[in-house]
């Protein structure tokens, strides 16, 4: 029975124990907070809500720059910015971090920018943003960058098959963009000489997109040349070039137009030293000739004379041929007057060359066509003289 009695006693102790301890602890718990908890009025988000590159895509050694936006999505309460920072195992980040950058309000944003550097082969590299916020807050955010050195394309588009001396031939060049991204300032520039213009400016490509530029070459020797162009264009703010060489074969002129003056008549006029030149003009090339005028040429010796200073013909197609009239003026000594001949090509080119019309007897051709000369006029007045006296001492001796 004693022994019965110790049990229950125990027994009764345990309990009370247990129950004492259960109080305690409650009591515990509702002094103070459980420790692995926060107040809803101390909780704060920080968020990386968008990012942009510059270029687009970068190539090999281009710098570019990363516009990052940080969010304070806490509705609530501000949250204080300890750094900001980024990260790269293949790019070479340029800028320093962002230190001690005070408090971010609710639902704000702020940016922050980052230069870098393409350092690293073609591919896709990963940049990684940490912030770091109060109460060990930190957010790690990770995207792509794409490196794709490819550059623009240049080529010829189309250029004849034949190519003449002295004829303007045009070239036409196409530059492509094969990249993922718009690049602008795109200009092709010509470094030979007898190309014009020496640059045309493109301007900006999108992606996947071409245009054409038109050069004219007017060589002016036979055999092999060798035109090269320079295309330059910027990928953000990286220039990048790429060269193009063309050969082209030139061959001497095939007379596209020839011109041949005919049928040269010479009359002299009233005035002393002056005549009247008429002919005809043929076109006996291979294409038409437009705006054609024939001309005295003028010099010191020979003057051209109004009406006909010069002679609009205009438009002479092939095998076609117009007349043509011209007055001039020479010195006594002089032979020869220069007619000068222009003309356009199809492509609106001036040509011009110079014939010379001779003048031959000109004393002769004034006797027949006008007064005959002093020296004549004195021996037929000897002569008629002398038949006078001849008769009149006839008659006296009878």
């Amino acid at each position: 029975m004693r022994r019965r009695s110790l049990l229950m006693l125990f027994a009764h102790v345990c309990v009370a124990a247990v129950i004492t301890i259960s109080v305690i602890l409650s009591a515990a718990v509702m002094e103070r907070p459980c420790l692995g908890s926060v107040p809803e009025s101390q909780k704060a988000a920080i968020m990386v809500t968008g990012y942009q590159i510059y270029p687009e895509v970068l190539m090999r050694n281009d710098i570019g720059t990363v516009t990052v936006t940080v969010t304070n999505t806490e509705s609530a309460r501000s949250v204080h910015i300890k750094n900001i920072q980024m990260l790269s195992r293949d790019l070479k980040v340029l800028s320093d971090p962002y230190f001690n950058i005070g408090r971010l309000g609710p639902g704000e944003s702020l940016t922050v920018t980052f230069s870098l550097k393409a350092s690293c082969t073609d591919g896709v590299h990963y940049l990684r943003v940490l912030v770091e916020g109060e109460n060990a807050q930190n957010v790690r955010y990770s995207f792509p960058v794409i490196v794709d050195s490819s550059p623009l394309t240049i080529g010829v588009m189309d250029f004849p098959e034949d190519i003449f001396t002295d004829e303007q031939t045009r070239i036409r060049l196409v530059v492509g963009n094969p990249r993922r991204n718009t690049v602008t300032g795109v200009r092709i520039i010509s470094e030979d000489a007898c190309v014009i213009p020496t640059e045309v400016f493109v301007g900006a490509l999108s992606a996947d997109e071409s245009e054409a530029a038109d050069f004219n070459f007017t060589p002016h020797r036979e055999g092999n040349h060798t035109l090269n162009f320079r295309l330059v264009f910027k990928n953000g703010d990286n220039s990048h070039s790429t060269d193009l060489s063309v050969p082209l074969n030139v061959t001497s002129d095939r007379k596209n137009v020839e011109l041949v003056i005919t049928g040269i008549e010479v009359e002299p006029l009233a005035e002393p030293g002056a005549y009247k030149i008429t002919g005809d003009i043929n076109n006996a090339g291979l294409k038409e000739a437009k705006g054609v005028v024939v001309k005295v040429g003028e010099s010191g010796d020979v003057e051209a004379m109004y009406p006909y200073k010069s002679y609009f013909v205009g438009l002479l197609n092939t095998d076609d041929f117009g007349s043509f009239e011209l007055n001039a003026k020479i010195n006594e000594n002089v032979t020869q007057v220069p007619v000068v001949i222009e003309y356009k090509d199809e492509s609106g080119n001036l040509f011009s060359r110079t014939e010379y019309i001779t003048i031959e007897n000109s004393e002769l051709t004034e006797s027949v066509s006008g007064e005959l000369p002093a020296s004549i006029i004195a021996l037929l007045v000897v002569v008629v003289v002398s038949v006078i006296a001849a008769i009149t001492y006839s008659w006296k001796r009878r």
